[in-house]
């Protein structure tokens, strides 16, 4: 019967190795499941949101439809056939997102309530992300992780100039 002996050289490959699938994995499940610019099959309709909205609260969905009415500046309605939807890109004073009426466009953003604590009037889509005609507008960082860059009020942090239009 042979004796099992340690192998150094084995082993660090065998450790090189397992880190490097470690990272290919992490990698690979990055770009699986950060928020893309198109509306995946598994996204919900409006119709779905609006029909259960406390299943949908603070996540972020990619949403595609047409600009059936603006609001006012920076919030427009969005509808895909199955729904409708408020869509809030941030304050006016940080930028003016100009999304013409009737426009399709593919929204990115995170589910929250309208309206301060107390006065909660429904839900609406906080758009990180438009695509729409000819421009996309980058308005915040998709992941919501931390506070807008308009964040402290006018003229403060981030916000000068508004978002980067591509």
């Amino acid at each position: 019967m042979s004796e099992w002996r340690y192998n150094a050289t084995l082993h660090r490959q065998l450790l090189f190795w397992g880190g490097v699938g470690f990272v290919l994995t992490g990698i690979l499940l990055f770009m699986v499941t950060a928020p893309g610019a198109e509306a995946q099959p598994n996204d919900p309709t409006i119709g779905q949101i609006q029909a259960n909205p406390g299943t949908y609260l603070d996540q972020i969905l990619t949403l595609r439809g047409t600009v059936d009415r603006v609001l006012d500046t920076n919030e427009f309605l969005l509808d895909d056939g199955t729904g409708q939807i408020v869509v809030d890109a941030g304050p006016p004073w940080y930028a003016q997102i100009d999304v013409p009426l009737g426009a399709t466009v593919t929204v990115t953003g995170q589910i929250d309530h309208m309206g301060p604590p107390g006065k909660r009037r429904g839900i609406d889509l906080d758009a990180c992300r438009i695509e729409g005609p000819g421009s996309t507008f980058e308005i915040r960082d998709c992941r919501f992780i931390g506070p807008p860059p308009w964040a402290g009020g006018r003229g403060r942090g981030r916000g000068q100039g508004g978002p980067p239009r591509r």
